[in-house]
């Protein structure tokens, strides 16, 4: 009997128990939601020019004979970095251009036709031949009759014809001649004079860009961060080294590379808040401005302790408010906070007074 009253009373004690532990529990599932922080967002970078950085190298292999340029110096599109020895393309560039102006006089002279002298003299001919032509036939004309008569030998009458014949014939070619001459030109040697012309141009425009080609010019404007060449020195475009490294630096900006974990919180406008190690007590503000729209494989990592080992990343580009004191290719941490965060809304309102007192 005693046995069970107590087996209901331990059930009884073990119902209340699970009863108010079930009323008391907080709901974790809900306090977690709604009280979950919101996280930043850390990744790692380098500063970069408002280009990544331009590694120029000539077109052609030649040797250095100037270089015009420190590292250091601004330079604008098309300025000149280096020439290269242009001997041999300076005579190329003569030669193409005398058989142009060759070719093209060829083809002048086709168009224009036969001088006018000439063609005076050719219709002169014409009339003097003509002018014999009918001398000599009178005269055949006498000596057939008289060659009828017997008067004069077969021989001479013989003679008399043959020169006649002679004459027709002569007649007949400077006709021809003066024809050939007052004709304009035929429209097959018209188009082979012009073809002759156009195949003369393009080899002189060739050899007009090869010469080009030994001046090195700026691509666009920046600053020269490295100069790898010396005068005398033999270089082409297979160099190893770019022959010079150019970068806008009128403007800065971070190419940082966030793990994949975080990667799907990026937003556009997010302010960031950038540190390097050698500026320890420095803060540049910044806010991105593009957004990877794919994931690319993880290429260096941080070596911080906590550092996330995802195996891939997603770049982000960050402009920098205030780059002053930062310098192309600096290793720098940067932390993204999210816009309706506390941080956030405090580093928004910073860069916005930070805009309003810089000079324009």
């Amino acid at each position: 009997m005693f046995k069970y009253i107590f087996i209901l009373l331990a059930v009884a004690v073990t119902g209340a128990s699970a009863y108010l532990i079930d009323v008391r529990s907080p709901d974790f599932t809900r306090s977690q939601r709604t009280a979950a922080p919101i996280r930043k967002i850390y990744a790692t970078g380098a500063i970069e020019g408002a280009t990544r950085e331009i590694q120029v190298r000539p077109e052609l292999r030649g040797r250095v004979v100037e270089i015009p340029i420190a590292i250091g110096q601004v330079v604008s599109q098309g300025d000149v970095l280096l020439r290269l020895d242009d001997s041999r393309q300076r005579q190329l560039v003569a030669a193409s251009l005398a058989s142009l102006q060759l070719a093209q006089a060829q083809l002048e002279q086709l168009q224009n036709g036969a001088r006018q002298a000439e063609r005076d003299e050719a219709r002169a001919l014409l009339q003097a031949k003509r002018a014999r032509l009918e001398q000599a036939r009178r005269s055949w004309t006498r000596i057939e009759q008289l060659n009828q008569q017997s008067a004069v030998s077969q021989q001479e009458a013989d003679n008399e014809r043959s020169g006649v014949e002679a004459l027709t014939a002569e007649v007949a070619a400077a006709a021809a001649r003066l024809e050939q001459l007052e004709a304009p030109p035929r429209a097959d040697e018209v188009r082979a004079a012009q073809a002759r012309v156009a195949a003369a141009q393009a080899e002189y425009d060739l050899a007009v860009i090869e010469h080009q080609r030994c001046t090195l010019a700026a691509p666009a404007a920046g600053r020269v961060l490295d100069v790898d060449v010396e005068p005398g020195e033999l270089i082409g475009p297979d160099s190893a080294a770019p022959a010079v490294v150019l970068a806008d630096t009128a403007k800065m900006r971070v190419r940082a590379y966030v793990e994949e974990i975080d990667a799907p919180r990026l937003r556009l406008g997010m302010p960031a808040a950038i540190t390097a190690d050698g500026l320890p007590e420095q803060v540049a503000l910044g806010k991105v401005e593009f957004i990877s729209p794919r994931m690319t494989p993880k290429e260096f990592t941080s070596e911080e302790p906590n550092e996330l080992y995802d195996t891939k990343v997603r770049e982000v580009l960050i402009d920098v408010l205030d780059p002053t004191a930062l310098i192309v290719g600096l290793r720098v941490d940067v932390v993204l906070h999210p816009e309706d965060s506390h941080e956030g809304a405090e580093l928004m309102t910073q860069m916005a007074a930070a805009r309003q007192s810089s000079p324009r």
